[in-house]
C-alpha cells in the first residue's frame, strides 16, 4: 500500500527510538526573543480570533474533564474501549469550541489533503530548499498515485550514488527552533518539544522562516489520532488496538497538559515559577488548539529521525535528538536497507541509492525493522512486503502460582519479563524463540520446575525448538500456543469473514484516489489480512508440533 509517511530512519550508528510519550513533569525557562521577533509575533497574532469569556469557560472545564478522565489506568480492554468512547466524544466537544482558532490558525487542516494544491508550494520549497543548501541532482517532488508526494528520479540513478543531502542549518530540530524545553528532562521529551516548536512555527504563518517547509506537509495523516470511533473498532481484538487507543489517550493528555499550563496555571501564577519561555507561551495562549497539536504531532511521529545533538556531533557517542529533515523526508518508503547517515565532518544529512533508479521512476528509502502493528498506529500505513513483521501476544505468570518464584528464576536467566509482549512471527519461524521459551517455563510441573532451577546454566537451552523435553510437557506447551492462537484468530471471524474482508478490500483498491476514511479503511483491511495471515500460519505450525 502506498504512504506519504516515515519515521525513526536511522543515523550513522543505526539507532532507532520509539516515541514513548511521556507523562507531566516540571517546566524549564528560557529568554525571550529579539524586539525584531516580538515585531512579527504582534503581527502573526493580530489575525487570531480571540474566545470570548463564554467559550473559555466551557473549554477550560472540558480539559480539566478530559484531564480527569485520561488520568485513569483501564485495568482491562473492555474499560480500555469505554474510556476511547468518552475521550472522542470531549475531544469532539472541545474541537467544536475551538473552530474558530483552527479554521483561523490551520484552515486547511480542517479540509480533506489535496495533493494538488502541496504540489502547487513545491516550486517554492525546492527553492528554500536549494537556498538553504540542499543537493538533490536527480531528485524532484512530484505526486505518485496511492503515495500523495513522493521523491521521482529525473535521470538514471546508480547504486549507492549520493543523491540527496541536507546540511544543519535546514534541520528542524528542538535546538535551533523553541526558546524554551517546555516537557523539560522527561523521558523522550525530545519528541514533544519538537511537536511543540511545530506548533509555534504553523501559528506564526508567514512570519516563520520554516513556512515553505510547512507549506508542503501534508494537512492532514492517516494515524490514529485521525481514525473515527468507528474505525478504531475494526482493530478490537488485534495486536494494534491497546497500543492504538494508548497512544490517543495519551496525546490527549499532552494537549491538555499543555493547554492547562498556558491557559490555567501560567496566567494565574506569580513569583517566580518556572513557565514556558515568553514566545512560546505567547503563541501557546492565542493560537493553540487541539486540531492543530493532533497535526504537529502525526507530523513529528510519520517523519521524525533521530541525529546527534549539535552540541555533541563531533563526539564519538553523542546525544541523538529527534528532527526534521526538509526534502529528504518527502521520500517514501520500501524494504531495502539502511542508506541515510548523518555525517558528522559535513555537518549535513547523506543519502544514497539503495538500488538503481531508472529517470522517472519513484525513489525509496527504507525506514527501518519494524512490525505493521507499530507502522499503523504511528505511521499511518502499512508495508504488504514487510519481511520484518510480527504480531506481539501478551503473556504473564500468574500472582497466584504456587510455582511463579521459579518460573520467574528461569525467566529471569533468559533475560525474558514475567509479564512481557512476545512475537508471533511470520513463515519459517512461526514462534519466536522468547515465546517458546516462555510457554515452556509456564507449563512445567513442580518436578520440572526443579530439575530446571537446579541448573540454571541450562536454561538456555529452552530457547531452541529441538530442547530435549518430556513429550508430555511438549504436548502441554504446544497444546498452550495452539488455544491461544485460536482464541486470538476468533475475533477476526467473530466481526467479519474473511471472504468478506478479502470482498471490500477489492472493491476499494479499484476505486482512484482514496482518500481520508477510504484510505484507512483500505489500510485497516490490509493489516487485518496481515496480522490473520501471521497467526494463522503459527496456528498450523504449533498443531504439527502437538501432534509431533
Amino acid at each position: 500500500m502506498g504512504k506519504n509517511t516515515k519515521r525513526n530512519k536511522k543515523t550513522k550508528q543505526q539507532l532507532q527510538q520509539q516515541q514513548s510519550p511521556p507523562q507531566q513533569n516540571g517546566v524549564t525557562a528560557s529568554a525571550s526573543g529579539t524586539a525584531s521577533e516580538h515585531f512579527e509575533d504582534q503581527q502573526a497574532a493580530s489575525s487570531l480570533p480571540i474566545l470570548n469569556a463564554k467559550k473559555r469557560s466551557q473549554l477550560n472545564k472540558l480539559i480539566e474533564e478530559l484531564l480527569d478522565l485520561v488520568e485513569k489506568q483501564p485495568a482491562n480492554p473492555n474499560e480500555e474501549w469505554k474510556q476511547y468512547e468518552q475521550l472522542q466524544q470531549l475531544l469532539k466537544q472541545i474541537m467544536i469550541v475551538e473552530e474558530p482558532l483552527s479554521q483561523a490558525v490551520c484552515p486547511q487542516i480542517t479540509d480533506s489533503p489535496d495533493d494538488q494544491s502541496r504540489l502547487a508550494k513545491v516550486e517554492a520549497f525546492s527553492a528554500w530548499a536549494k537556498d538553504g543548501g540542499v543537493h538533490s541532482e536527480g531528485l524532484e517532488i512530484a505526486i505518485f498515485p496511492g503515495y500523495q508526494l513522493g521523491l521521482r528520479a529525473n535521470r538514471p540513478l546508480a547504486k549507492e550514488e549520493l543523491v540527496l543531502s541536507v546540511p544543519r542549518k535546514l534541520i528542524f530540530s528542538e535546538e535551533n527552533n523553541s526558546d524554551c524545553r517546555l516537557f523539560g528532562k522527561m523521558p523522550q521529551a525530545t519528541h514533544l518539544n519538537l511537536a511543540y516548536d511545530l506548533v509555534i512555527e504553523k501559528i506564526r504563518g508567514e512570519f516563520s522562516e520554516w513556512r515553505p517547509y510547512i507549506d508542503v506537509l501534508p494537512a492532514k495523516y492517516s494515524t490514529v489520532l485521525y481514525f473515527t470511533t468507528e474505525q478504531m473498532e475494526r482493530l478490537r481484538g488485534t495486536a494494534a488496538c491497546s497500543l492504538a487507543l494508548r497512544q490517543c489517550r495519551v496525546i490527549a493528555k499532552q494537549y491538555a497538559f499543555l493547554y492547562r499550563y498556558a491557559h490555567t496555571l501560567a496566567e494565574s501564577s506569580t513569583g517566580n515559577r518556572s513557565h514556558p519561555g515568553e514566545r512560546g507561551l505567547f503563541f501557546t495562549q492565542r493560537g493553540l488548539c487541539y486540531k492543530l497539536y493532533r497535526w504537529a504531532v502525526s507530523t513529528v511521529m510519520t517523519r521524525q529521525n533521530l541525529v546527534p545533538s549539535e552540541k555533541q556531533e563531533a563526539q564519538d557517542s553523542p546525544k541523538f535528538i529527534s528532527a526534521l529533515i526538509p526534502y529528504w523526508d518527502m521520500a517514501n518508503h520500501r524494504p531495502g536497507r539502511i542508506t541515510s547517515f548523518y555525517a558528522a565532518v559535513s555537518r549535513q544529512l547523506e543519502c544514497t541509492a539503495q538500488e538503481a533508479v531508472a529517470a522517472g521512476e519513484q525513489f525509496f528509502i527504507y525506514y527501518g525493522d519494524r512490525s505493521n502493528t507499530d507502522l499503523l498506529v504511528h505511521n499511518g500505513f502499512v508495508d504488504v512486503n514487510n519481511l520484518k513483521d510480527y504480531v506481539n501476544i501478551r503473556v504473564g505468570l500468574s500472582p497466584t502460582d504456587a510455582l511463579a518464584a521459579k518460573r520467574a528464576s528461569i525467566l529471569d536467566k533468559l533475560n525474558i519479563r514475567h509479564t512481557a509482549e512476545l512475537r508471533v512471527l511470520p513463515a519459517p519461524d512461526f514462534i519466536s524463540k522468547e515465546l517458546l521459551a516462555f510457554v515452556r517455563v509456564f507449563k512445567m510441573s513442580a518436578e520440572q520446575l526443579d530439575h530446571w532451577c537446579s541448573d540454571l546454566e541450562r536454561a538456555g537451552d529452552l530457547l531452541h525448538i529441538d530442547c530435549a523435553l518430556e513429550t508430555d510437557h511438549e504436548t502441554r506447551t504446544w497444546q498452550f500456543l495452539e488455544d491461544r492462537l485460536k482464541l486470538l484468530l476468533a475475533v477476526f471471524d467473530k466481526e467479519m469473514r474473511e471472504a468478506d474482508e478479502v470482498k471490500e478490500l477489492s472493491e476499494l483498491q479499484l476505486k482512484d484516489g482514496a482518500r481520508s476514511g477510504q484510505e484507512i479503511e483500505l489500510m485497516l483491511l490490509l493489516y487485518r489480512r496481515l496480522e490473520r495471515s501471521i497467526l494463522a500460519g503459527a496456528l498450523q505450525y504449533a498443531q504439527e508440533h502437538r501432534k509431533v
